[in-house]
């Protein structure tokens, strides 16, 4: 992403790259198997590096956690399908849409979900700015993604992408495929329970 993004500012190619790798929802209903490639070309690039960095903060935080449980190899395969699920949910509630959605937040958003599911009270620090003050607090994991999922809820309700032009069907429905997958994972896989309590004991996400 970072390499997509640092070509993207440093050439003409912008728009480009938008229109051919983007997800655009009424090119995807009218040529669906020539557009399908940009369910997952359209995570990689982004608007801006300010857009990238958003992205990448969420993935440090929360992604590191994931690729340690799951193993490393597991999560580069696995990343790149892992917004979909989001786009596919916007697609469902915009098909004639004519604005091309790019970015890894759908991405990103199906690890929050699995991390809810799988580490719902780690604890994490965070800052409330109201400036020029601002203080530090502790969180656990679930009221973080909670309060997070619920303003991507509540903003799509209300139709504010139609304003700050932010895809908030891609955050919601990645979040919920990904809390399904983690779930789906826990209660079928083979000895899920002991492999998740024991990274549990020796992660960082359990200390307080």
């Amino acid at each position: 992403m970072i390499a997509v993004t640092a070509a993207d500012e440093f050439s003409s190619m912008h728009w480009a790259l938008i229109t051919s790798l983007g997800f655009t929802p009424i090119q995807f209903s009218v040529y669906p198997w020539r557009n399908l490639h940009t369910l997952i070309t359209a995570s990689f690039l982004h608007a801006d590096l300010f857009h990238l960095a958003g992205n990448c903060l969420f993935l440090w935080v929360f992604g590191r956690s994931l690729e340690r449980l799951f193993g490393p190899w597991r999560f580069v395969l696995v990343f790149p399908f892992l917004g979909v699920m989001g786009f596919i949910v916007h697609w469902l509630l915009a098909p004639s849409s004519r604005f091309p959605v790019i970015g890894a937040s759908g991405a990103v958003s199906a690890l929050l979900g699995a991390y809810l599911v799988l580490f719902p009270h780690a604890r994490m620090r965070t800052l409330i700015l109201h400036l020029p003050l601002w203080k530090r607090i502790t969180l656990p994991a679930w009221a973080f993604i909670g309060y997070w999922g619920g303003l991507q809820l509540v903003s799509l309700l209300l139709g504010s992408g139609q304003v700050d032009g932010v895809a908030y069907a891609v955050h919601v429905g990645a979040l919920a495929f990904g809390m399904m997958a983690a779930a789906i994972w826990k209660t079928t896989y083979p000895d899920a329970d002991e492999e998740l309590e024991a990274f549990v004991r020796t992660s960082f996400a359990s200390k307080t």
